[in-house]
C-alpha cells in the first residue's frame, strides 16, 4: 500500500495558486477537486491529507499546533474531489481548553460537564468524523449524495 500524501492547508494554497478560492481559512469544493487531480498526478493517488489549519477556524477542542499556535493539528482526508473525513488531535489539557474556547468567544460555563473530564486526566486523544455517504458516492461514481443515503434531505424532503 503506498502512503497517502499529506500537505499543510498553506502548501495546498500554494499549490493551487491562482486557481484556489480565496478563502484562507479553508478549501472550498472546487479547490478540494483541484487539488485531488494533484495528487492523482503527483502521487497517482486518489486521497491527500490536508493538515494545519488555522487555529480559530477548527472546533475549541482541536489542539493548537506547539510549533505554531495560529495552527491547529486538524486534518481534512479528501478522496477524488471531496472531503470524506475531518479530523485532529483534541486539546486533554483543562487550562488549555478552557483558553482555547474563551478565545473563540464560548462561555466555559456552559460547557461544565464538558470539562470535567479534563479536571481529573483525560488521556491526549484524537477524533474524525467520516461522511459514509461521500465515500460511499465517490465509490459507485454516483453523480449525487441522495443516491447514497438511506434517508435523504433537501430543501422539498426532511421526512423519510
Amino acid at each position: 500500500i503506498n502512503e497517502i500524501p499529506c500537505v499543510t492547508l498553506l502548501e495546498a494554497k500554494e499549490i493551487l495558486g491562482n486557481k484556489g478560492s480565496g478563502n484562507k481559512l479553508d478549501l472550498e469544493p472546487e479547490d478540494e477537486v483541484s487539488i485531488c487531480e494533484y495528487a492523482k498526478e503527483e502521487f497517482d493517488s486518489d486521497f491527500i491529507f490536508v493538515t494545519h489549519f488555522p487555529s480559530s477556524k477548527p472546533p475549541f477542542y482541536a489542539m493548537d499546533s506547539k510549533e505554531d499556535p495560529r495552527l491547529a493539528y486538524k486534518f481534512d482526508l479528501l478522496f477524488r474531489g471531496l472531503e470524506i473525513t475531518s479530523g485532529g488531535q483534541r486539546i486533554h489539557d483543562y487550562d488549555e481548553q478552557v483558553a482555547k474556547m474563551k478565545a473563540q468567544g464560548l462561555n466555559p460555563d456552559d460547557f461544565k460537564y464538558y470539562l470535567e473530564a479534563h479536571k481529573y486526566g483525560l488521556p491526549p486523544h484524537g477524533g474524525l468524523g467520516i461522511g459514509l455517504e461521500r465515500l460511499v458516492m465517490k465509490i459507485i461514481n454516483a453523480q449525487n449524495i441522495r443516491t447514497c443515503s438511506m434517508f435523504p434531505r433537501d430543501i422539498n424532503r426532511l421526512l423519510p
